[in-house]
Parts: C-alpha cells; structure tokens; sequence
C-alpha cells in the first residue's frame, strides 16, 4: 500500500482539514498512539476503555497523520482526515485496495474455531515452497486486523494468506468483503464464542460467509469430519472435503505415527500421494497439514516440495510451545482455549516423556455450555495425565470428572499459591502442559 492522504480521502468519502498537504504518501496505519510510526497513518479506534479520538491532537502535533470521527479533531490542522466510522472507512479502503490492485492476486482465506493461525501459518509455508507468499502476521484476523493485512499486501507477491476471526454475528461479512478468498478454508466449527452467536449451527452459518463474496470459480475447503458442514447447503459453492482418515474424502492421512518426536503420515492428496514429517506432535497438526497440501495442489505446486517445506513448521511460541525448563518439560498453550484445544493439547501431552502433569484453567464465554463443556474436558484428562492441577472456578467441573491418580484445584485468587505448589511439586524429567483461555493469565504462572 502507497496512497495519498487525499487519495484515501475520496476512497472512504473522507473531509480532509484544511492545513492537509494532501501529497503526502501513507504506507500504512498504526493504533497504538503510544508507538507513531513513520509515513504511517493514526486509526482513531474507539474501545472498550480508551477512545483513540483523544490522542488526535498530540498525533497531529507531532507530525503524524490521523484518521478520526470526531469532527473536531479537523481544527488542529495536520494531516487530519475525518469520516463518520474509522472501522468502516479502513473496510472501505481496504476493499477498494482488493478490488482495484489486488484484482489478480489469489487470497486463501482460513478461519474455523481452533487451528486457524497454525493452518494459516503451514498453508503458507507449502506455497512459499514455489511461490512468494503473503500472510497474516500473528493472529491479526479482526475488522481491524484483515484489512490491514489486506492494505499491507504487495501487488508484486504471487498470492495472499489470510487469516479470518470472528467473535459476533455480521463480522464474518465485513472482513470477507475485503479478502474475497478464491480458496475459502473452514478448519472446524466448535464452541469459540457460543455465548455470542447462541449455537454451533449458528457459528457453521457465520464461518460459511467467508466465501459470500468470493467469485464463481473459487473453492471452499472443509472438514469432513465435521458433521455440521457435511450436511450444510453450500448454496452453489464448489467444496472439497479433508479429513485426518476417511478415505471417502478428497484429502485423508494414511499409516499415522505420533510420538513425542513428532508426527509422521502419508497424505493422500486429490489422488496423489506423499510422505510427510512434521516435527511437531499432535493429530490435530495432521488435518492442519491436510489443508495445507489441498491448497498447494490447488494452486497448482508440487505437494512433495510443498510436504518438505511443511517439515521446517514450528510453533509460533504462543501454542503448544515446548520448552526445557529447571530439568523438565513445558508445554505452554496459554493464548485461548476451548474445548477443542484443550483436547488437543491434551493430545501432546498424552505422548509426552516422563510424569505427565495437566494444569489447565477456565475457558472462557462458553455461555451456557460452560459447565457440560468443561465437565467434557474432564473426561479426556484421565488418558492423557498423571497429575492435574486445576485454575479457576469454571474448571473445578474439569476436576470433577477427572478420573487420575492425583488432583489439585486453585481458585482464581490463589495463583500465588499454585505457583509456589508447582514449584515444589514439579521434578525434574516431568512434563507440565499449562492451558488455558488468554483472560485467565495462565502463562503467568508457568514455573
């Protein structure tokens, strides 16, 4: 992206203030007022706690440009644009950006309950096996993240990776309005945001807006091991299904091994066949590899270059990052949880070496089925760990159903004390998994 400030304007219907030198050259845009960037423009966000509007004038003064729907804010001169919504106004750009330089590009788009960043991160890595690639940073996946993952796409790149989220009804369309995948993934539909959209069919329907504006000749890639979109209408839409080992599918996994070492399989991938070795363990990373090799295939590449490529994955050090730490093992999986993931994690650990200790916290707006889905975790732990070590009020219905040889439960005031149990009650050769929803701050007691 290299608009003009008076550019931008007219794209989202903007009133620029009359000191505006209109020339200037933009890059991008920055949020956190805190941290200005050059030749990048300030988003005047409005949250939850901090209207973005009151740091317009020190942006200004600075020497920053600034995009604000206060009205206001276009009396202190500067490179100052007004429009009636910041959110809109950047979906506006960055749609105007997709359509007008980005027309011939090939954006894959992901989203799903759990897996969406590290199947984000591997279809990258198969297509950059043959092709430049650009991806989502992190986990920038919101109506504030996509479109300047959008914005920040290079017309020179072969193709785009793009990672999108949803927490409420109508987000999916805004953010598909901007990406218009031409290979659309759905990695799974699970309990993410139950609270907010009321049912799982009801977060099916949501995901499935990721191909609403995506054009006739583009491609859904789905889970086949989810029933829910096997029996959905696809209104038209061409899919192809993935499944960790039904033949029946159009992409399956074969002659699996999962070890602490890490997982092995052969990929059956639209009729061709290859070996693949990832370095990380868990069945989850399979399906996830699946969707990679699909999308490779589809556009056209190699899938052994692609599957060699896929072998070099490692975690982002938010998610299932295993580290030694004072002679044991660490499995931290602290950045969100739910059912889903927990189960996964869970899965790693189930492989692990040594004395397996789960310490696993709440997870968060599950509404409702909070209890039922916490009580389901605690069914799976029993096969997976030696030990668990429960935090928080919510999973104490995870110590309840937990059939192992020892548990311990910490209320969420009682973090201090964890930890200092923790530290004498882990030995050296152990291995600890701690997981857990972002908000309940797990990682910050990992010892």
């Amino acid at each position: 992206m290299l608009m003009t400030i008076a550019y931008i304007a007219e794209v989202c219907g903007g009133e620029l203030s009359s000191a505006c030198l209109k020339q200037t050259k933009i890059e991008g845009f920055f949020t956190d007022s805190r941290s200005p960037e050059q030749n990048k423009m300030f988003l005047a966000l409005k949250g939850e706690r901090v209207d973005g509007n009151s740091f317009v004038p020190k942006i200004l003064s600075e020497g920053y440009a600034a995009i604000t729907d206060n009205k206001e804010n276009l009396k202190y001169g500067g490179n100052c644009v007004y429009v009636p919504d910041v959110r809109e106004a950047l979906l506006c750009l960055a749609r105007h950006y997709r359509e007008n330089e980005l027309a011939d590009m090939p954006f894959i788009g992901i989203t799903g309950s759990v897996g969406k960043t590290t199947t984000k991160d591997m279809i990258a890595l198969a297509l950059s096996s043959e092709l430049t690639v650009h991806k989502t940073k992190g986990n920038s996946n919101s109506q504030i993240g996509l479109p300047q993952t959008v914005l920040a796409t290079d017309p020179t790149v072969d193709c785009a990776v793009v990672e999108l989220g949803m927490s409420m009804p109508g987000e999916m369309e805004n953010i598909s309005s901007c990406a218009k995948p031409d290979i659309s993934v759905i990695t799974n539909i699970g309990y993410s945001h139950i609270e907010n959209l009321g049912s799982r069919e009801a977060i099916r329907d949501e995901k499935l807006k990721i191909a609403m504006f995506s054009d006739e000749n583009s491609v859904l890639l789905l889970n086949g091991d989810e029933p829910l979109l096997k029996s959905v209408d696809l209104k038209g839409k061409r899919a192809f299904y993935v499944s960790l080992d039904n033949s029946n599918c159009d992409c399956y996994a074969t002659e699996t091994e999962n070890s602490y070492n890490g997982v092995s399989f052969k990929a059956h991938i639209f009729g061709e066949v290859c070996e693949v070795k990832l370095s990380v363990c868990g069945e989850h990373f399979i399906t996830n590899a699946l969707f990679a090799l699909a999308c490779a295939y589809l556009r056209g590449l190699d899938i052994k270059l692609a599957a060699k490529s896929l072998g070099t994955y490692e975690s982002d050090g938010k998610r299932q990052y295993l580290f030694e730490k004072n002679g044991h093992t660490v499995i931290s999986d602290c950045y969100n949880a739910s059912p889903e993931s927990m189960k996964a994690a869970l899965s790693v650990l189930a492989v692990s070496k040594g004395r397996r200790i789960a310490v696993l916290g709440d997870m968060l707006e599950l509404g409702v089925e909070s209890p039922t889905l916490h009580r389901i975790v605690g069914e799976c732990v029993g096969s997976c760990a030696d030990v668990l070590v429960t935090y928080g009020e919510l999973s104490k219905d995870i110590y309840d159903k937990a059939e192992v040889s020892e548990k311990y439960a910490f209320s969420t005031d009682e973090r201090e004390a964890m930890k200092e149990f923790l530290e004498k009650f882990i030995k050296q050769g152990d291995t600890v998994l701690y997981k857990a929803s972002n908000g309940m701050h797990l990682g910050e007691a990992i010892v």
